[in-house]
């Protein structure tokens, strides 16, 4: 995060940049920090007990409130930022992993960005609101690879699309790649290398900008996926039979092929 920016902002905008790198969608106007239908209740009120919790004086008014103070401490933005989230259970029902599922759903999930691991939230919640199912990530706790929890093969399939037509540019610290026969099909996993070690403020670093990229073209992505797929008839039957055969590298090549990429 840019410095001269940070020292530029008032409380308004510092709190509004912290709960977006946090994971939660929000918009400022007319001095009220709006938090947008993309969030979750359950967020909305999370958000006010945060907030109650370091002595922000603020006024709300349904989803949107008012900082009732002119500066904040950059201190009580990491404390925002770096809040943590808790253990939550993850249901795979059997149409996570059909064709037909992937297809019609246009948005992801709305998971509790307040539940994510700090460093993942923004990352899982952009994922999903470009219309790649993401049920959970987990930052790895300096012991293990960060990760992404996605919903089902062809999510992650998709992911790898998606990945080299719109993050192929990125300058990150880690190689993020898509491993399949995990639990939930697919997941997003980082590698460090034999030698590194995890440093969050990398992770971080690499998760916000992917999740800001995903944001910027989330409407065009699903837009992508509207057009090329279609859940019935000979598309449906040949995206069975490369996951019954477990031929996920050709999956992605099919999936590039039917975007005209």
């Amino acid at each position: 995060m840019n410095l001269m920016k940070l020292e530029m902002m008032d409380a308004t905008a510092r709190i509004a940049e912290a709960l977006q790198v946090r994971g939660l969608f929000v918009k400022v106007k007319d001095d009220f920090i709006i938090l947008t239908d993309e969030n979750t209740e359950a967020d909305v009120k999370k958000v006010y007990e945060l907030l109650r919790h370091l002595s922000i004086p603020t006024f709300w008014q349904g989803n949107k409130f008012q900082v009732l103070v002119t500066r904040v401490p950059i201190s009580t933005m990491k404390r925002i930022m770096n809040t943590p989230g808790r253990a939550f259970p993850i249901s795979m029902e059997g149409y996570h992993y059909k064709w037909k599922s992937f297809v019609q759903r246009r948005f992801g999930i709305k998971v509790n960005a307040l539940n994510l691991d700090a460093n993942m939230a923004m990352f899982v919640k952009s994922l999903n609101l470009a219309g790649i199912t993401a049920l959970a990530g987990c930052n790895g706790h300096h012991r293990y690879a960060p990760n992404v929890q996605l919903s089902g093969v062809f999510q992650g399939a998709w992911f790898e699309v998606i990945q080299e037509k719109y993050l192929s540019n990125c300058s990150l610290h880690y190689k993020w790649y898509v491993h399949y026969g995990n639990a939930s099909g697919s997941c997003i996993i980082a590698d460090k290398g034999e030698v590194e070690c995890w440093d969050m403020n990398l992770i971080y670093q690499d998760t916000v900008q992917m999740a800001q990229i995903l944001q910027k073209h989330a409407a065009e992505i699903r837009e992508l996926k509207r057009t090329a797929f279609k859940r019935k008839g000979e598309m449906k039957e040949q995206a069975k039979r490369l996951v019954e055969k477990k031929e996920f590298a050709e999956l992605v090549k099919w999936m590039k092929a039917k975007i005209g990429k």
